[in-house]
């Protein structure tokens, strides 16, 4: 498994004569949003043997625990996974007493993600989806047609070595 690319132009703001270049960006293989929590329950229901609508039980009061746990002002961490917490903020005041809960706000609840987590994603690589999914016909070139048989072609050495 690899985490899907596209390739896209930008320019550089900071520096207005210089020519664009070609990023990758990150592309989502579904249309909305991504996989909900009754897909993730039938999977971990078919690791672990418990009943699909358990676990999807599960999941959904994990998600009422952290919002109590965030609004008492807690940070929650689940092993494996990581940590929930959340950031206020207000206007500035000349005087600290002044400083009361009216003007304060939630600014954001953040998620950081495990690092064993963050280093098993980055160990799954990265691939090109090919050019000729997303550029219209007539502006690729051959190089690009090239390197889209490169990647087909080693897309069907890794199935093969998985079939054998």
């Amino acid at each position: 498994m690899a985490i899907p690319y596209i390739v896209c132009r930008k320019v550089d703001a900071t520096k207005k004569e210089k020519p664009q270049l070609w990023y990758a960006v990150g592309k989502k293989m579904q249309k909305k949003s991504g996989r909900t929590e009754r897909d993730v329950a039938h999977r971990v229901a078919q690791r672990t043997g418990f009943h699909p609508g358990v676990v999807e039980a599960v999941l959904a009061a994990t998600g009422e625990i952290i919002e109590e746990e965030l609004s008492d002002g807690r940070s929650v961490t689940l092993r494996g996974i990581g940590s929930f917490q959340t950031a206020v903020t207000s206007k500035g005041f000349e005087h600290p007493e002044d400083v009361l809960p009216h003007s304060v706000r939630l600014s954001r609840v953040y998620f950081k993600a495990d690092r064993m987590l963050t280093l098993a994603v980055k160990r799954a690589g990265c691939h090109r989806i090919p050019f000729k999914y997303y550029f219209p016909k007539e502006l690729l070139t051959k190089k690009m047609e090239l390197a889209d048989k490169q990647v087909e072609r080693e897309e069907d050495e890794m199935d093969g070595a998985e079939c054998s």
